[in-house]
């Protein structure tokens, strides 16, 4: 896939079609050297036929962005401004590979050097992904290494926000991977689940799907709560709850969901098989490709 780069300036509000390729961050930018800035990526689909593209979550992305602005005393984004910025992306992605149906965009504000700047870049949707949505991933558990809802009195460690600090989640991963697992499924000091790296877990137990609580320390997922919109219709409800691993390991299925990956099965953690239910896997994966 051709990706595409496009950069946002929030002061005179325009946006740039820029080259990928080429350097555009001066080391200056406190993106760079302090992780100080937001992001968020979301899920492209574009129709075959029509070419026409479905953004998977938009409003609830946007949402989350500003929360996340909100939470580390950056700019208000323009919604109008943002909006502009994807979609010119989106219809140059489109006419640079005319048979994509599918990619992401990762789009990020920094609080830069000088003033805040913005960018937002294509992401193809790589082989693992798709062999992830279909055969399912097995995890490790990890210790987060605070207790749940901790942010409650430490507000400062930004736990609701979507930050470009993003090495203990990458190292989390390393951590799995050296462990012959797929994933890491971090658990707080006090036992209770909390998320993926970059994925919230949803469990069914019954006629229930089950996730835990963001303020327990984690994200507030927009796959996760387009999920749960759409319980009703799967006749199931949905609650957030404190879970423990053993929860995990007994439920009647489990998944990590998140934004590009959608729906994947957790067919194992620790090393111990869980109870799979691939019919429900792909209504999950049907209602988040409607978006």
């Amino acid at each position: 896939m051709t990706q595409v780069l496009v950069l946002i300036d929030p002061g005179t509000s325009t946006v740039t079609t820029a080259d990928l390729a080429s350097p555009q961050l001066p080391v200056t930018d406190l993106a760079a050297h302090r992780g100080d800035g937001i992001f968020e990526t979301v899920l492209v689909r574009v129709n075959p036929d029509t070419r026409e593209a479905t953004v998977v979550s938009r409003e609830r992305h946007f949402a989350r962005f500003h929360s996340s602005a909100s939470a580390l005393d950056l700019p208000e984004p323009d919604r109008k401004l943002w909006r502009q910025a994807v979609d010119r992306l989106i219809a140059e992605a489109i006419a640079a590979n005319p048979e994509t149906t599918e990619f992401a965009v990762r789009y990020t504000l920094s609080r830069g050097g000088d003033a805040p700047r913005g960018w937002a870049f294509t992401v193809p949707i790589e082989d693992a992904i798709v062999t992830a949505r279909a055969e399912g991933v097995s995890a490790v558990s990890v210790d987060r290494g605070y207790d749940a809802y901790v942010g409650r009195r430490a507000p400062w460690l930004l736990l609701g926000a979507k930050t470009l600090s993003y090495a203990v989640n990458q190292a989390a991963l390393r951590y799995a991977k050296a462990q012959g697992a797929d994933e890491a499924l971090f658990i707080s000091r006090d036992g209770v689940v909390l998320e993926g790296p970059t994925a919230n877990i949803v469990i069914r137990r019954g006629d229930h799907l089950l996730t835990p609580d963001p303020a327990a320390g984690l994200l507030a997922g927009t796959t996760q709560r387009l999920l749960f919109d759409h319980a009703g219709r799967l006749e199931l409800k949905a609650d957030y709850a404190d879970l423990s691993v053993d929860d995990v390991l007994s439920a009647d299925g489990a998944w990590l969901v998140s934004s590009v990956r959608t729906a994947v099965t957790l067919r194992a953690l620790d090393g111990k098989s869980l109870s799979r239910d691939e019919a429900l896997t792909r209504e999950f994966q049907r209602i988040i490709a409607a978006g």
